[in-house]
């Protein structure tokens, strides 16, 4: 059980005060996944339109100076109940786990003049009645952000220079599928280094070397972790020569000095080189990825391949509006453990429900296809069930869960199919600070899980925050 249940709960009445506060101005902006995406400049002078003022905005905008120097206050407070009947498919742990995610985020944005800028966030983490209580489930408090911002004075427009951020730092790149925020566990990811960006036109362009944060449960206790490098260019195309369509285009470095994967443990070095396709046209949608691997895995080496598709169809039925969508997701295994070679894809820093909330299964050496259907009866609320159908790309690699770990005592089992997961989602954005999230996924598991102790396993989760 956690150490602080009384202090959570306590928490959880202080979040449910909130949700009842004044409702939010319409017209505002919506509220970034990324909060120092955020511009509260609309703010300045006389303020804001008296039809689109929130009762927070004496804090977004506090000017010390110029238009252009001033401070941005803003938080996010969320409670998320989640249970599984048999965490990890009911290999090796606990039968049962229930328990009450806890998180409060506070940041502080100042900005000083065109070309200067620090952002800091503080995070509490806790995670009442969990089994086992640590990252990324509790981190009683750090620093969830720490970073400067300088604009390069190449141009006499700072808008339009390319800016330095060192510090620790959020990043999330195109679909997510290998740089996430991971936002669905209690403690989101960030990343300890330097990240130089710019834009020119329409284009996009990132690059950057970084460290990603090692968690630890205690208070200020979190660094860089020092057995991992993640370092790469992204840059994004927003219109190209792909009709209807952005592209995106990158290269990925990775080091990790304790890898493990079925074949054993040993220094990864990893590099990835990929391409993104997204857009629509008409009714359709679509956001398509692929991208090779290569390096070294100890003595070996490395060769691997990803591909990730995401196809919709929208129409409306009795003035609801509903997608029918199907994703489809394959990631190399390795055929073969004595061959010399790793080929086992790895996802890098995905989002953990990368399939689904549940969070069980990651793309490594996996074979996916997933029929969904999404109902929307209102702008604000959305309704989706999905049906995924998971194979293993080669019966020589193991069953990896979400997180890239092998599942013990899959690895060179007989039969490719994983099993099913059947998933039931909402979503209610109440307004513009309050959201709701709740869902059940039901897992019914093949023979290769069963046979290395996993049995069927149901999800539940209810999830509700308030931003400002």
């Amino acid at each position: 059980m956690a150490r602080h249940p009384a202090l959570a709960l306590a928490l959880f009445a202080v979040s449910a005060n909130a949700l009842a506060q004044a409702p939010a101005a319409a017209g505002a902006p919506a509220y970034k996944p990324l909060r120092y995406d955020e511009d509260y400049r609309y703010l300045q002078g006389a303020g804001a339109d008296a039809t689109r003022r929130d009762p927070w905005d004496p804090i977004k905008y506090i000017p010390l100076g110029g238009p252009d120097t001033y401070l941005s206050l803003g938080g996010e407070i969320r409670e998320r109940f989640e249970h599984y009947s048999a965490p990890n498919f009911g290999t090796p742990g606990p039968d049962a786990d229930g328990y009450l995610l806890h998180r409060i985020l506070l940041h502080a944005d100042l900005h000083a003049g065109e070309r200067l800028r620090a952002f800091v966030q503080l995070g509490n983490h806790l995670a009442a009645g969990k089994d086992v209580a640590m990252p990324p489930y509790e981190d009683r408090l750090d620093l969830q952000q720490a970073f400067v911002d300088a604009r390069l004075p190449l141009s006499g427009n700072a808008a339009a220079d390319p800016s330095v951020r060192v510090g620790r730092q959020e990043m999330a790149f195109g679909s997510q599928r290998l740089v996430s925020v991971r936002d669905a566990p209690n403690v989101r990811r960030a990343f300890d280094g330097v990240r130089l960006g710019g834009q020119a036109s329409d284009v996009r362009i990132d690059a950057f070397a970084t460290r990603p944060v090692l968690l630890k449960a205690g208070n200020f206790d979190d660094h860089p972790n020092h057995a991992q490098g993640f370092w790469g260019v992204y840059t994004t195309f927003p219109r190209s020569f792909v009709p209807a369509s952005g592209v995106d285009l990158y290269y990925l470095g990775f080091e990790n000095s304790r890898a493990l994967y079925s074949v054993g443990a040993g220094v990864e070095r990893r590099h990835s080189v990929g391409g993104r396709i997204f857009g629509g046209q008409g009714r359709w949608d679509w956001d398509w990825e692929a991208l090779a691997q290569f390096g070294s895995f100890g003595r070996q080496d490395l060769r691997a391949w990803g591909v990730s598709t995401d196809t919709g169809y929208g129409f409306a039925v009795a003035g609801w509006n509903v997608r029918a969508g199907v994703k489809a997701t394959a990631g190399s295994g390795d055929k073969d453990p004595a061959d010399g070679r790793l080929g086992t894809y790895g996802g890098l820093f995905p989002k953990l429900a990368y399939f689904n909330q549940a969070g069980l299964v990651g793309a490594s050496n996996v074979l996916d296809l997933q029929p969904s259907l999404t109902l929307r009866p209102t702008a604000s609320l959305r309704l989706t069930v999905s049906w995924d159908f998971i194979w293993r790309q080669t019966t020589g690699d193991a069953v990896y869960t979400a997180a890239a770990v092998p599942i013990a005592g899959t690895a060179g089992r007989p039969g490719r199919y994983t099993g099913s997961q059947l998933a039931f989602d909402v979503f209610w954005q109440v307004d513009r600070h309050v959201t709701v999230n709740a869902g059940l996924v039901h897992v019914e598991v093949a023979p290769v899980l069963r046979t290395a102790g996993g049995r069927n396993t149901n999800f539940t989760y209810l999830s509700a925050a308030y931003t400002f």
